[in-house]
C-alpha cells in the first residue's frame, strides 16, 4: 500500500490536476541540508516551501480509509532567489557562469529545475550579467544581493507593522504611545522582518544583512542563533527523550491513605490500653 499524505493547497494549485505538481528534495539555503519543496510546472515553474505541522496521536479519515500519518503539509510560496543565492556564492564569485552551470548539485540534481522559475530580470538583482553572442552568464554581486535583501526586509516590515498580534503591536496601542515610542515599534517590526528573512540565509549572510540594516552587533543573527549543527543535535536529543518518555511507564508515588473519623476514634480509645497477651505474662 502506497503511503498517503495530507496536503492543504490553494485551489489554483490543483485546478489543472496534480500532474503538474512535483515534490522534490533541494538544498536548504540556510542549513545546506535536505528540505522538501513543491514545484508547479505549468505556466512557468513556481516554487513552494513544504511546511509540516505534526502532533502525536493524529490520523486522517480519507474516504473509506484511515491515514495513520496525521501530519499536515502546507506548501507556501518561496522566492527562488533564496535557493539560487548559495549557488551563486559558490560558483560565481570570481567569474561569470551560465545559469545551467550554476545550478549543478550532485546531491540534489533536481535543483536544475529552478532554471525555469528564475527570470533573467530577477537574477540580475543578485548578479552582473555578461553576454557573449547567445551565451548569457552571471557573476555574483554581493552589494546587489544585500540591497535586494534590505529592500525585502523593509517591505516585509511595512506589512508586519500593519498587523495585530504577537508579531506587532495593535494600532490602538500605538496611538496611545508617544511619538518616539512609535519609532521604536517600527524598529521592532524591521527586526521581526529581518528574523523572517534571515531564516533563509546562511549565518554569514545573515550577519552581513544585519550590518546592512544598521543593527547593533548584539542583534546579529549569530548572537541569537546557535550553529545549525548544534540546533539539529539538540532537536534530535529532545525527540529521543520524548520517545523514551512515551514508551517508558512512569511509576507514580503511592497515595496516602485517608484516615476516617471512625478510625481516629478507635485509635484514641485504644491508646493507653494493654494488649490481651500482657495478662498471661509473669
Amino acid at each position: 500500500m502506497s503511503a498517503k499524505f495530507f496536503f492543504v493547497l490553494k485551489g489554483d494549485l490543483i485546478e489543472k490536476g496534480d500532474s503538474s505538481l512535483q515534490i522534490v528534495s533541494l538544498r536548504n539555503p540556510a542549513t545546506k541540508s535536505e528540505s522538501k519543496y513543491l514545484l508547479r510546472l505549468e505556466c512557468g515553474t513556481s516554487v513552494y516551501e513544504v511546511n509540516c505541522f505534526n502532533e502525536p496521536h493524529r490520523s486522517w479519515f480519507i474516504n473509506e480509509t484511515v491515514c495513520s500519518n496525521g501530519k499536515i503539509f502546507l506548501p507556501t510560496p518561496i522566492d527562488p532567489l533564496f535557493l539560487l543565492l548559495p549557488y551563486l556564492e559558490q560558483h560565481c564569485t570570481e567569474r561569470a557562469v551560465p545559469l545551467e552551470q550554476v545550478l549543478i548539485d550532485d546531491e540534489f540534481p533536481r535543483v536544475a529545475a529552478l532554471a525555469e522559475a528564475l527570470k533573467p530580470s530577477r537574477i540580475i538583482l543578485l548578479t552582473d550579467e555578461k553576454r557573449a553572442g547567445n551565451i548569457v552568464a552571471y557573476r555574483y554581486n554581493e552589494s546587489k544581493a544585500l540591497a535586494w535583501l534590505v529592500s525585502k526586509c523593509h517591505r516585509l516590515a511595512g506589512i508586519v507593522n500593519k498587523q495585530d498580534g504577537s508579531a506587532a503591536r495593535s494600532k490602538n496601542f500605538i496611538k496611545e504611545e508617544k511619538e518616539n515610542e512609535v519609532d521604536g515599534d517600527e524598529s521592532a517590526a524591521l527586526q521581526t522582518a529581518y528574523g523572517l528573512v534571515s531564516d533563509y540565509l546562511s549565518l554569514e549572510m545573515g550577519k552581513k544583512l544585519a550590518n546592512a540594516l544598521g543593527f547593533p552587533e548584539d542583534d546579529n543573527v549569530s548572537k541569537k542563533r546557535k550553529s545549525v549543527l548544534d540546533l539539529e543535535a539538540v532537536q534530535v536529543k529532545r525527540i529521543k527523550k520524548e520517545e523514551v518518555h512515551e514508551t517508558t511507564p512512569i511509576k507514580l508515588p503511592a497515595s496516602e491513605k485517608k484516615v476516617t473519623a471512625k478510625a481516629k476514634a478507635l485509635a484514641k480509645a485504644a491508646s493507653g490500653s494493654k494488649s490481651i497477651s500482657s495478662f498471661f505474662k509473669k
